[in-house]
C-alpha cells in the first residue's frame, strides 16, 4: 500500500532540507513552526497540524497556493 504524502509538502512554511534556507546543515525537513526539524508525528501525518502543536511557536498548517492535503 502507498504512503500518504505529507501534508507538510503542502504547507507554505514547509522546506526542504536541501533548500538554500538551510543554513544549520539540518538533514530533515524543516519550517517556521519547527526550525529545528519537523516532528515525526507531524510528517508522517499522525498529527493534522491545522491545530496547535506544542513548540510550534504558534505557527500552524497554510495552504500553499490553495493545495489542500
Amino acid at each position: 500500500m502507498a504512503q500518504a504524502q505529507s501534508q507538510c509538502g503542502a504547507c507554505e512554511r514547509f522546506r526542504s532540507p536541501f533548500s538554500p534556507e538551510n543554513t544549520t546543515g539540518l538533514k530533515r525537513p524543516f519550517c517556521a513552526a519547527f526550525p529545528d526539524g519537523i516532528p515525526e508525528i507531524i510528517f508522517h501525518n499522525d498529527f493534522d497540524h491545522r491545530a496547535p502543536f506544542e513548540n510550534d511557536h504558534g505557527l500552524q498548517w497554510v495552504s500553499r497556493g490553495g493545495i489542500y492535503p
